[in-house]
């Protein structure tokens, strides 16, 4: 089936249907969670996945406005604050690290998610764990926490 974004989306009888027929078809869940608990009963079962995870990164894709989905985070920090030379070179080293383990998408869409708790009132946490030692985190209003204030290290948080 496809939704109204042209996405194929599977229902309980397509599962049933794929499972008879032994076919396999690759997928990137929308809830890890669920797919974990559908392979762990599987397994539980003795019944074969008719599901492997898709290995195209472009497939992940975030559900936000196109206007942050090729935002250029550097660009938006710098005008949204004005740095000097220490926190520059903070925002980065964390950047290159970001961009390492191909997390600028999800730097985008937390820009996009901060937005919108900010648009409706909605309270969201100071900061929490290792998160906090992200200063571009800080900078995207994702937490609270200066961790160049309190001189933390970001490689706490990207372990």
């Amino acid at each position: 089936m496809l939704d109204a974004k042209g996405k194929m989306y599977i229902e309980d009888n397509d599962i049933i249907e794929l499972m008879l027929a032994n076919r396999r078809v690759k997928i990137l869940p929308r809830n890890p969670d669920s797919y974990g608990k559908f392979l762990s009963e599987c397994k539980r079962y003795g019944i074969t996945s008719p599901f492997s995870l898709a290995e195209d990164s472009d497939s992940m894709t975030w559900n936000c406005p196109d206007e942050y989905k090729n935002l250029d985070i550097r660009s938006h920090i710098l005008k949204t604050h004005s740095l000097g030379r220490q926190e520059l070179d903070r925002v980065d080293q964390e950047l290159e690290l970001y961009s390492s383990k191909n997390l600028l998408d999800l730097l985008r869409f937390l820009l996009y998610f901060v937005s919108v708790l900010r648009t409706n009132n909605i309270v969201y946490g100071v900061g929490r764990g290792s998160s906090i030692a992200s200063y571009v985190l800080y900078l995207l209003g994702v937490h609270r926490i200066d961790s160049l204030k309190y001189n933390l290290d970001i490689k706490e948080f990207l372990k």
